[in-house]
């Protein structure tokens, strides 16, 4: 009997790269018609791995699935919606695609700093209703010589720093720990968070949600801001109070900002943010490029066939769940 995957949830044309590259082994691709807990639960009983985008991979979807489970493979990055502790006490390897959309999402924050700082998106709008009129949208400016701050270092924001500084821009980061030498790397200059809030003219966000930086940027943080600054979050929306940046942008204490991700997602109907001119709304599409939907396919089916195969996964995230599989 052949190899069961439960693809849990995704969000691109077709399953052909996974299905190609573990049908080489004989796997066969379960897709859940939903997202539902119940479904998963129903579809995950014999299942040998779980391939999960952005569907709640739970305690239960995981317990349905074993004994016979043998790897979770994450289409992308974050970990929010897999009961990774679980995984691990259980003695299931947990892998993650960490690298596939690095250069989309650095390239979609510079033009998110493009775009705010040339009105781009206002205008167009303006345009549309019949308005030809710069004097609307100023100031513009150029970003050469801006200063760009960024909270988060890690591979999408050494990315936007080398391409911020392409552009002339001068690079200030802030992460816990980071030294000058790893800033300097990128082209960046290590600053503490209060230096950083309040002498960039842009800010970027690419750190991860946790304990520490859930609602990072609230109504202390945009106090502290320029009021010429901008602020771009194409990382997690837990990391912006985002009744503090609507009162931030109205009350012109910041000057725009441009949102790829949102707390909820997709956010309220009556949404107070969708009202403004001054902030750009994308739908956490800032990974979702041709060529890095093709990598994070190939490379999360490729995790599944490690394992099934009898190597190790090449990003594991519970290194732990060999001690819960040898019986210490």
């Amino acid at each position: 009997m052949s190899d069961r995957i439960l693809v849990t949830d995704y969000k691109w044309p077709n399953l052909e790269i996974e299905s190609a590259i573990l049908g080489e082994i004989g796997a066969q691709l379960v897709p859940a018609p939903d997202g539902k807990e119940d479904t998963l639960v129903e579809l995950a009983r014999g299942c040998r791995g779980i391939m999960t985008c952005w569907a709640e991979t739970t305690g239960r979807v995981i317990e349905a699935a074993l004994p016979d489970l043998r790897v979770i493979s994450r289409y992308g990055i974050g970990l929010d919606n897999i009961d990774v502790k679980f995984a691990t006490r259980q003695g299931v390897p947990v892998a993650n695609v960490p690298t596939y959309c690095v250069i989309d999402v650095a390239e979609h924050t510079l033009s998110c700093i493009l775009a705010l700082s040339t009105k781009l998106t206002f205008l167009d709008r303006r345009i549309r209703q019949n308005s030809w009129n710069i004097q609307e949208a100023l100031p513009m400016r150029r970003v050469r010589g801006k200063r760009l701050g960024l909270i988060g270092l890690g591979n999408i924001g050494r990315q936007v720093a080398v391409l911020a500084g392409a552009l002339g821009m001068e690079v200030v980061a802030f992460t816990p720990n980071l030294t000058d030498e790893r800033a300097l790397e990128s082209g960046a200059a290590a600053v503490c968070l209060e230096e950083l809030l309040s002498s960039s003219d842009f800010i970027s966000l690419h750190a991860p949600v946790n304990d520490a930086t859930s609602h990072l940027m609230d109504a202390a943080a945009f106090s502290r801001m320029k009021s010429s600054a901008c602020l771009v979050n194409a990382s997690r929306g837990a990391l912006v109070h985002e009744g503090d940046l609507f009162r931030a942008l109205t009350d012109g204490e910041i000057a725009a900002a441009a949102l790829d991700v949102r707390d909820p997602e997709p956010p309220v109907d009556d949404d107070p943010l969708r009202q403004l001119d001054n902030i750009i709304h994308t739908p956490h599409s800032s990974f979702y490029t041709s060529e890095s939907i093709e990598e994070l396919q190939s490379q999360t089916a490729w995790e599944v066939r490690r394992v099934l195969t009898g190597e190790e996964p090449h990003n594991l995230v519970n290194p732990d769940y060999r001690r819960a599989r040898s019986g210490q």
